[in-house]
């Protein structure tokens, strides 16, 4: 039977239990249990806030391990670190095990697994790569206006890059770049363990490499998410944000776009 193991990490260390995304990290955790979702969160969150977080584990799908900051640096090192944890798990058959990735603040996401990992875990292996696409009037509707508007500019961008390349259209368009989510057969995870960013570019460029140079198929699935509204009425009309989402994109625009598909 294939088998599924949902990748999750956070590097923001919380000082507050309040703070609106260690509460989402829970509710996250508290669906894998629900769900019976395999799930592994790599934690550096300080250890005051990281034994409340222990505490979500149980007896079930849920492993919370501390960032080995020595070996495994940033955002790019905590998912290398999650992946080679998962690889314990299906030595036997990984051709047959799915691997999915997610931010901690995504807590719906755990709802729509089972159809972006399909594609994956189908007899014929239709898939090597699922991009996952959020249905557009929810996209607009419960995200931050700026975030709405600067992913969707990029998306445009990137997709206006990839259309020079096979593999990456899909009946309905381009890619979803800027999401976040993605899975892949967990054959494949040498990928992303050999690929050493330490930014958004671990998430993305491995899979654009994978389709560039070793034709991988991939797929892009419509999810109805549903953005946390605490996170909209946090974010949104805050120039600190609207700050962070133009880092990001010059960070993409460079290491993905100019590096990796100009």
């Amino acid at each position: 039977m294939a088998r599924l193991f949902l990748i999750c990490f956070w590097l923001t260390c919380y000082t507050d239990a309040s703070d609106i995304r260690f509460t989402l990290a829970q509710q996250l955790c508290r669906l894998a249990h629900q769900n019976q979702i395999n799930l592994i969160v790599v934690d550096d969150s300080p250890p005051h806030i990281r034994e409340q977080l222990h505490q979500e584990q149980g007896a079930g799908c849920v492993q919370i391990v501390s960032q080995d900051k020595g070996l495994y640096h940033g955002k790019g090192g905590a998912l290398r670190q999650a992946i080679e944890r998962a690889k314990t798990w299906f030595q036997d058959d990984p051709k047959r095990c799915a691997i999915c990735f997610t931010e901690p603040e995504k807590v719906d996401l755990l709802n729509h697994i089972p159809n972006i990992v399909q594609p994956i875990l189908m007899e014929d292996l239709s898939a090597d790569v699922v991009v996952p696409f959020r249905n557009r009037a929810l996209f607009q509707e419960t995200y931050p206006i700026e975030q709405y508007h600067s992913e969707s500019f990029a998306n445009l961008h990137f997709d206006s890059l990839a259309k020079h390349h096979t593999g990456f259209q899909h009946s309905d368009g381009g890619l979803d770049w800027l999401f976040g989510p993605f899975a892949f057969n967990a054959h494949l995870a040498s990928h992303w363990l050999d690929y050493t960013g330490n930014s958004w570019d671990a998430q993305m460029i491995p899979y654009v490499r994978g389709v560039l140079r070793h034709g991988w198929r991939i797929e892009a699935v419509e999810v109805k998410f549903r953005h946390p509204p605490e996170m909209k009425e946090q974010e949104e009309g805050d120039p600190v944000w609207t700050s962070k989402r133009l880092h990001q994109l010059n960070v993409l625009f460079d290491l993905l776009g100019k590096a990796e598909l100009a």
